[in-house]
């Protein structure tokens, strides 16, 4: 981790460097990619303030500090800021493989996610139909089924080939062209 210091108002020992590498490096147990850190410190008056910035691969974590007493409370102010960031970092990352629930789910969160209640996420049954729609399919070519599709907001088109007289699905792909769907009986 490449740790950047820099003074305003004060100058920076090195009992200030090692106090606050020592805090920095802790906290790589809790966002090992930590790619480098900028400290700022300054003397307002008659107020220290220790700003921290910490830059990760998927995290900005910012943490500010004063005391009037002494540099290093404001330093362990911002250290403690900072690790309390990463910590709900990690738990977000953590709990985002498990539906989308935080680690504490009650009943009314396992029931928005579709688990009845009672059971755990582990014991999940099986997706249910939220909702159905029913329309007419259209006999038309593939052709105009692409031109209809570019001005609907849907992302596919089911209709029936005129040429064949099956039901056909056309949709839009991620690269902007589209796919065809056309199943054989």
């Amino acid at each position: 981790m490449d740790i950047r210091f820099s003074g305003k108002n004060i100058g920076i020992t090195e009992g200030m460097r090692q106090h606050l590498k020592e805090k920095l490096l802790k906290l790589d147990k809790y966002a090992p990619r930590i790619v480098e850190s900028h400290v700022v410190v300054k003397k307002e008056k008659y107020v220290y303030i220790a700003e921290v910035t910490l830059l990760a691969k998927h995290l900005r974590a910012y943490g500010e500090g004063r005391s009037k007493e002494n540099i290093f409370t404001a330093m362990d102010q911002a250290a403690v800021k900072i690790e309390k960031q990463l910590k709900k970092f990690r738990e977000k990352v953590k709990d985002h493989h498990k539906y989308g629930m935080p680690a504490s789910s009650s009943g009314k969160q396992m029931k928005k996610a579709g688990i009845p209640f009672g059971l755990s996420p582990s014991e999940k049954t099986f997706p249910r139909i939220v909702k159905a729609q029913s329309f007419a399919a259209k006999p038309m070519s593939p052709e105009e089924a692409s031109l209809q599709l570019r001005l609907l907001p849907e992302p596919f088109l089911v209709f029936r080939n005129a040429s064949t007289q099956h039901v056909n699905v056309i949709f839009k792909r991620k690269d902007g062209d589209h796919g065809l769907v056309e199943p054989e009986f």
